[in-house]
């Protein structure tokens, strides 16, 4: 009945002409009221930006990521745990799974291989976990890198070509957590589960989520001791394995870096905090270190922002009055909302859903002479499926379906017809003829036209 009842609200919406928010491509705003509660709120990308309401209830301190048409929230602080989400499946949480208690887990990444890497920042440890069960595969030491209190304070991780790079800020908790000198970049072969040697950063205190720059080099904002100016936004070229140093101090942007986003063209977009611990929006010429402040705050209020790819720059405002997304225009700078897109709850993170986790490109359109996927439908199914496959008249393309182990569980080659189109028949079987458990796949399609994935939920 509240399915109907759901169903019947969004038809009603889409027959008056009015937006509506995509629970499914997002973007969405994680949320908290700072003591228990948090949740996840789907937000329209154009104009008026209106907001679904909260999906689902989360942790109060939590961060997430999307990853191959999932949402992966990790629970931190106390809630020590990792949820998972599908959004074509009106936000449906498909797994959920503790990491020890008292790890205080901070980030996950995901490589090939149907598995996670999550660090913490209360234990020195980096653990490999299946997705499929939550188990624990790996648990390796990250001690090596501690300083005097025994713990590296392991954050945001990056994952390029096979190698995890997990920031390590070596805080001084007897100290009230000040650096005890230089951040570090670790540096884990994943093929291999071994360590490299570490990168050595001219900052202290690595805080930011990693962003790449339109040259490849991985960038990171580091913070130093706060409310003191001793940090900046640093960038380090991963073929050499060194760091190219601050490129931007944190006197030059006028505060502590919170996180920023890069473009082509040398412009870049940041959230700062200056002594007192207002923040504000400011537009960057790189190479000229010139600032134009756009927006500022009396507060510690301007907490994220991301950027769309294209035209917007999306801000999270948790002012006390009227906190909300406020919507920027990334070539003129220019506000686009009259006032901040009011949630249930104030706003702390916007995820993306991005392509892959190294860009904040997001996922692209239907382009011409691209390998495309439609939605597989019915999703969840029981047991079959169909999957519409778009590329070029003629076109080979494979269809393989993997579980969430990353084990391949079926195949099938489809040619396009003259229309450009063919569909793949998603049976709820494994290539043998043996019949699939329950849970979430991955079917990926791949062409001369290049790489598209979708994943359906197969229920019993």
């Amino acid at each position: 009945m509240m399915k109907r009842s759901l169903f019947l609200i969004s038809l009603l919406l889409l027959l008056a002409g009015g937006a509506v928010a995509d629970i499914e491509r997002g973007p969405w705003v994680v949320t908290t009221d700072y003591e228990v509660f948090g949740g996840v709120e789907a937000l329209e990308d154009s104009d008026p930006w209106t907001s679904s309401g909260q999906l689902v209830s989360i942790p109060s301190d939590a961060v997430a990521r999307w990853h191959d048409g999932l949402v992966y929230v990790v629970g931190r602080g106390a809630a020590s745990l990792v949820q998972i989400y599908n959004p074509a499946w009106e936000w449906t949480m498909v797994g959920e799974f503790p990491v020890g208690e008292g790890s205080n887990p901070q980030d996950i990444v995901f490589p090939d291989d149907g598995t996670a890497w999550i660090s913490c920042y209360d234990a020195p440890i980096l653990l490999q976990v299946d997705l499929v069960t939550g188990t624990i595969l790996r648990t390796l030491d990250t001690s090596i890198y501690a300083d005097a209190d025994g713990l590296p304070e392991t954050g945001w991780m990056h994952l390029q070509d096979g190698l995890l790079y997990i920031a390590c800020q070596n805080l001084d908790r007897n100290n009230w957590f000040q650096p005890t000198g230089p951040g570090r970049l670790l540096v884990l072969d994943t093929a291999t589960a071994e360590w490299r040697e570490p990168i050595a950063l001219e900052g202290a205190n690595p805080y930011t989520q990693f962003r790449v720059a339109p040259d490849g080099r991985l960038m990171v904002g580091c913070a130093g001791s706060w409310a003191i100016i001793d940090g900046g936004i640093e960038a380090v070229d991963l073929t050499t394995g060194q760091t190219d140093g601050l490129i931007l101090t944190e006197a030059q942007l006028g505060g502590e870096v919170l996180n920023f986003v890069p473009m082509e063209g040398g412009i870049m977009y940041a959230l700062t905090s200056d002594s007192s611990f207002n923040t504000s929006l400011i537009r960057v010429q790189v190479d000229s270190a010139q600032v134009s402040v756009l927006e500022s705050s009396m507060g510690f209020e301007l907490v994220d922002l991301a950027w769309d790819g294209d035209f917007q720059i999306y801000v999270a405002d948790r002012n006390l009055d009227n906190p909300g997304i406020r919507v920027f225009d990334s070539a003129a700078g220019n506000e686009l909302t009259s006032a901040p897109v009011a949630l249930e709850l104030p706003p702390f993170m916007i995820v993306m859903a991005t392509e892959d986790d190294l860009s904040p490109a997001p996922l692209a359109g239907n382009l011409p002479g691209r390998l495309e996927l439609g939605m597989p439908f019915p999703n969840p199914c029981n047991p079959a499926a169909d999957l519409v496959v778009h590329d070029a008249p003629g076109s080979r393309v494979r269809v393989s379906v993997f579980d969430l182990r990353g084990h391949r569980v079926d195949e099938a080659t489809l040619v396009c017809g003259d229309d450009g189109r063919s569909t793949f028949r998603f049976t709820g079987e494994s290539a043998t003829g043996r019949a699939l458990a329950a849970g979430t796949y991955r079917m990926v399609a791949q062409s001369a036209g290049g790489f598209a994935a979708r994943t359906i939920t197969l229920v019993k």
